[in-house]
């Protein structure tokens, strides 16, 4: 099994949204693609980075969820989809599962 990951962008909080987030410190999330190569098949998912720069520490929190299609164009449409609603990690297999569903 091969697997690997691309970067496809990253987003941050502006000012609304750590208004709503009640943080005060520079958040930025990181979308990715997974790749999943098995012998006879091909998959792709999906993993979400977050880093919280809060004074001098920089925390990380992640979710990835594998084999959600095995279209790559599929799964780069979902990723423009969460990056223009700032999607988190806590908030991907919610996201996803209710975006899976309208298609």
């Amino acid at each position: 099994m091969d697997n690997s990951k691309t970067y496809y962008g990253m987003t941050y909080f502006d000012e609304n949204d750590l208004k709503e987030t009640n943080a005060n410190h520079r958040v930025e999330l990181e979308y990715y693609s997974t790749r999943s190569n098995t012998d006879d098949k091909i998959e792709y998912g999906i993993e979400i980075l977050k880093k919280e720069y809060i004074s001098d520490v920089i925390t990380e929190e992640s979710n990835n969820v594998r084999s959600i299609s095995n279209s790559s164009d599929k799964v780069i449409e979902i990723i423009n989809t969460l990056k223009k609603y700032k999607v988190t990690p806590i908030g991907l297999d919610d996201v996803l599962e209710d975006l899976l569903k309208a298609n």
